[in-house]
């Protein structure tokens, strides 16, 4: 059962990551806007406080000049701004408009519509140890990506 779990979220994986391939050429984004504006709408909920661009610098590592370039194109685009940081005057804080939340909901309202019925064919016992399952597995993922980042 194992294999088949391992095997499910490389499916899984493969499957979100060319929906989101497919998604960004419809909404004219590069992946590595995509993933910055996701960041950064899921960072505003973070207790570590404000996403920063040197947070998503070490997040996403990418150098200072790519992380800058990325803000810069998501700014143009209307899907961030940059405010000065609310305890700290030599930094600004990137903060997802309501615009990027809008188009955010557009590019994936298709794969909502489609899980909406799988997740509403299981319990809630069944969602809350998927949920746990899903919340180690990205835990483990992370912690093997910060090992290759100190090795």
């Amino acid at each position: 059962m194992a294999e088949r779990v391992v095997r499910g979220m490389r499916e899984m994986a493969n499957q979100s990551e060319a929906y989101i391939a497919a998604a960004g050429r419809e909404a004219a984004m590069h992946r590595t806007d995509l993933t910055g504006l996701a960041q950064v709408m899921d960072g505003e909920h973070d207790p570590e406080g404000p996403v920063t661009p040197g947070r998503l610098s070490a997040s996403m590592q990418l150098s200072a000049p790519a992380t800058s370039a990325m803000l810069d194109r998501l700014e143009r685009l209307g899907h961030v701004e940059r405010r000065p940081h609310p305890t700290d005057r030599r930094s600004v804080e990137v903060v997802a408009t309501d615009h990027a939340m809008e188009v955010g909901g557009q590019m994936f309202a298709r794969v909502a519509a489609r899980m909406g019925p799988v997740l509403a064919a299981r319990s809630e016992e069944e969602l809350a140890v998927i949920a746990a399952f899903l919340e180690d597995a990205a835990a483990a993922t992370y912690e093997a990506r910060r090992d290759i980042a100190e090795g």
